[in-house]
């Protein structure tokens, strides 16, 4: 178990102690088995978002992504990296296992971090499906023009504070 693990549990201990000192045992259960409910929900997701991962992880050749978001691959690898985040059209749980993967197959932390920036603020699913139905085309279309730098920002700290700490 990894300490992140141990932070974790410690806060749910801790609150749920919390929660029964402040609020009594009726509350607490009921916090317990709302929070048991989701995480019924959410573990098989998580599951198969892990298998998903493994599978990907074997099919994806270490060379290509070395070759596209290594270490070495610079600015154009950073602008790969932007245009494969805005486009994963997946949540979390499938977003981050595939970053691992990509670690692991040899991405450079500037370009993930780059990849991780553009998903998150780019996510063309979710501008497709909720941002330009709800806010219009043109909010949308500033947003996405306003955002375009954030990317590169984030992955250009990143690379200071790496040559900063080494």
């Amino acid at each position: 178990m990894d300490i992140g693990v141990i932070v974790l549990w410690s806060l749910a201990v801790g609150l749920g102690i919390l929660l029964c000192i402040k609020r009594g045992r009726v509350e607490t259960s009921i916090a317990a088995k709302t929070a048991l409910k989701r995480a019924v929900q959410i573990l098989p997701r998580i599951a198969v978002a892990v298998l998903t991962a493994g599978f990907a992880a074997r099919l994806i050749p270490s060379d290509v992504v070395v070759a596209q978001i290594g270490p070495e691959s610079g600015l154009t690898g950073m602008l790969v990296a932007m245009l494969v985040g805005g486009f994963i059209p997946a949540g979390p749980i499938i977003s981050f296992p595939l970053v691992v993967v990509l670690s692991n197959a040899g991405a450079g932390t500037v370009q993930l971090i780059t990849l991780l920036t553009a998903w998150s603020v780019f996510a063309i699913h979710r501008i497709i499906i909720y941002e330009i139905p709800l806010m219009g085309l043109r909010f949308s279309a500033i947003r996405l023009i306003s955002s375009l730098p954030l990317p590169l920002i984030a992955g250009g700290l990143t690379a200071l504070i790496l040559s900063a700490i080494h």
